[in-house]
């Protein structure tokens, strides 16, 4: 949506002295910036301006399925949340259990293997191995 619209809603409100702006995300800060009675017309086309980015925000937003998608995800990581939640609170009855738990502690805090420095590596590499020890256990 950014790369699309540039921004998010925002108008600029410029100072009075010409001495540089602010960006504006919210009627409220609209207001905020500009209070006085004299700046009325001012403070009416900049909340026109943020009501008209709003919209097209909104446009992209439906087209593309951004705010479905953000839901969608937002829902996910409540169930992997209580999921990991489960799993810690059962106790492990094999190597296998105790895999599964370190695998879900990679998972969680270092999602896609980035992290470099200790204990990261080393925590992969005992995962590995329990992986290793459970297959040789049980082959095929």
């Amino acid at each position: 949506m950014l790369r699309e619209l540039g921004s998010f809603p925002r108008v600029k409100i410029g100072f009075s002295e010409g001495d540089g702006f602010m960006w504006a995300y919210t009627t409220e800060e609209i207001d905020r910036l500009l209070p006085n009675p004299d700046q009325t017309e001012t403070r009416r086309a900049a909340r026109a301006k943020l009501a008209e980015r709003r919209a097209d925000w909104n446009a992209v937003d439906a087209r593309i399925g951004y705010s479905r998608a953000k839901k969608a995800e937002a829902e996910l990581a409540e169930v992997e949340s209580a999921l990991a939640k489960e799993l810690w609170n059962t106790s492990s009855q094999s190597v296998a259990g105790i895999a599964a738990k370190l695998h879900c502690v990679l998972e969680t805090e270092d999602p896609g293997s980035g992290l470099e420095e200790a204990p990261w590596p080393e925590l992969r590499t005992i995962l590995s191995d329990l992986v290793q020890i459970c297959g040789s256990r049980h082959p095929g």
